[in-house]
């Protein structure tokens, strides 16, 4: 079963943020804003899609895609926590 497509796209992504944004050491709290910020872009694509024939962020496309960030996005969480319960 593992690693199948939706896995290693997830894995893709978690490399592009760290490419991007390096390593995140955030605290629970402000994970939880930046997954969030993610949750809504995925709810923006999935109305788009189902009520607004597509539009500007719709299309199961970019449902997918923004759902690949949000799990990416807690992966990242996961990584995070994990680190900081390392250090103690």
């Amino acid at each position: 079963m593992f690693p199948n497509k939706a896995v290693i796209d997830i894995g893709n992504e978690r490399r592009k943020q760290d490419k991007k944004w390096g390593e995140q050491n955030h605290d629970p709290i402000v994970w939880v804003a930046i997954l969030m910020e993610e949750v809504g872009e995925l709810a923006q694509a999935a109305i788009e899609t189902r009520f607004v024939d597509m539009g500007k962020h719709g299309g199961i496309e970019n449902v997918r895609e923004e759902a690949v960030h949000v799990a990416a996005v807690a992966v990242a969480f996961v990584e995070s926590l994990d680190r900081d319960k390392e250090m103690k």
